[in-house]
């Protein structure tokens, strides 16, 4: 990839006819939007985290289910680990993956003095947020299936402004001298994953309207709907995945990703291609379209770029010379991941296995950007000994989750990642307390050649100071 230089940072932009370096400076509050957003992240993974820990270690007895339920206790648990699928899925790891990265850098990778849109920015936080907490209250008895209709409805509206915020700051408010083919395979996966929501988050909103208007068992024909989102579901998981994954391969071997525009040629049609398919056979078949052949078309679909890069990655990983670092090790594993989902995808019955495989994938990238980019983000590289615990415990439940969905081991699994969840929190802690220090721009040296590494760490929040 084309390093691009510091004067990219101070020339105007497509948002700042000015051109002087104050002008172009950020106010900061795609950073703040960025921050607000992987915090949702934490909480709704430690609520995903502990429902899941709650439901295979029978830390809810079958009275309290019924008592909780109106009587109905399979009912109940049903509908927890609908829950923690949601909290899993549409809070933490797409919230983290694009809304905070995205926001976070994004702005700083393109040389942008902001979001094209800051306040709408803010407006869709809220949005989501908003949909985190009715999430919750659709535990409730009485009142549940209207407010998660609700939830999920009020996500759609968070999300869709995400994604037309995000591609109007890609394409309007980059350097002016940055041309699309030099834009980070970072840059290039948020805006494809924004370019998928615009197309299936209206039909996602469409189809859960029909429920509302249409009555009935609403928990069915919302699990229904949730089922038939499994396909671009994996896809918008994948793509800040593998974008965040390309940024850390290019860092740690000390070469430019191979392949480069081959990787988002196959990022792309595994954007327009998935929605395309997904809505395609949505409106011919209906909900029950993701069996058989639809499902095997839209998987293959999400496969083959799959494949494509990570050959992209191991021919990186061959052509360089690879530096030990906690964020390699998440890459690692989400690599590894991704080649596991593939083999499921080619068993019996393997599909509920591969969209599993994605989840955890997912969170490895995540952890991946967290501990490549928390040194930007603080001021403090996250202590190696506690990340390292965390990747083991992590790496450990996911193995031992993805072999066993019931019994012992399935107990065992969730809670060696209860477990990575208390740790991870004490990294938080012990990075935060330390308070906003100040460590080299470029802490990664030789191989980290993007924007951010030109800039101070950490990234001053304040107006003025940006990039």
């Amino acid at each position: 990839m084309p390093t691009v230089g510091q004067d990219r940072i101070d020339g105007a932009g497509a948002g700042s006819p000015t051109g002087t370096a104050g002008a172009r400076a950020g106010s900061g509050a795609h950073r703040h939007v960025g921050t607000l957003y992987l915090s949702l992240a934490v909480v709704a993974g430690a609520v995903g985290g502990m429902l899941a820990v709650a439901l295979q270690a029978g830390l809810l007895p079958h009275d309290l289910l019924a008592n909780w339920g109106g009587g109905d206790a399979d009912g109940m648990w049903e509908r927890i680990a609908t829950r923690h699928g949601m909290m899993m899925v549409f809070f933490c790891a797409l919230p983290a993956l694009f809304g905070g990265f995205g926001n976070w850098f994004v702005p700083l990778l393109t040389g942008a003095r902001d979001m094209a849109f800051p306040r709408l920015n803010t407006l869709c936080w809220l949005a989501v947020a908003g949909s985190f907490i009715l999430a919750l209250l659709g535990l409730s008895v009485v009142t549940a299936p209207a407010i998660s209709i609700a939830a999920l409805l009020l996500w759609c509206v968070g999300m869709l402004g995400m994604a037309i915020n995000m591609v109007a700051s890609v394409l309007n408010m980059r350097a002016p001298d940055m041309r699309l083919r030099d834009m980070p395979v970072f840059v290039w996966a948020q805006a494809l994953t924004a370019m998928m929501l615009v197309m299936v988050v209206p039909v996602l909103a469409g189809a859960l309207t029909r429920i509302a208007l249409d009555g009935g068992d609403v928990f069915a024909h919302l699990d229904t709907v949730l089922r038939a989102f499994a396909g671009p579901e994996m896809a918008l998981l994948l793509l800040p995945s593998i974008g965040i994954v390309s940024q850390v391969v290019e860092t740690f071997c000390g070469v430019p990703l191979r392949g480069r525009m081959q990787v988002v040629g196959a990022l792309t049609v595994m954007s327009v291609g998935g929605g395309a398919v997904w809505t395609h056979d949505l409106f011919n078949g209906g909900l029950g379209a993701s069996d058989g052949y639809h499902a095997v078309a839209e998987l293959l679909v999400i496969l083959a770029p799959v494949v494509m890069v990570l050959g992209a990655w191991a021919a990186t990983v061959l052509a360089g010379h690879v530096r030990s670092s906690l964020p390699m090790a998440w890459a690692a594993g989400c690599a590894v991941l991704l080649v596991a989902g593939g083999v499921m995808s080619l068993l019996p019955g393997g599909m509920g296995d591969v969209h599993a495989a994605t989840v955890f994938a997912a969170v490895f990238a995540t952890f991946a950007g967290f501990y490549y980019w928390v040194g930007k983000m603080s001021g403090h590289v996250a202590p190696r000994l506690a990340g390292q615990v965390h990747f083991i415990l992590t790496a450990a439940g996911t193995i031992v989750s993805l072999m066993a969905h019931q019994g012992t081991l399935a107990v065992a699994g969730a809670m060696l990642m209860g477990a990575s969840i208390v740790v991870f929190a004490g990294v938080v802690a012990a990075t935060c307390m330390r308070g906003r220090g100040h460590i080299a721009a470029n802490y990664w040296g030789e191989g980290a050649r993007t924007l951010e590494w030109t800039l101070p760490s950490p990234v001053s929040m304040d107006r003025g100071n940006g990039a």
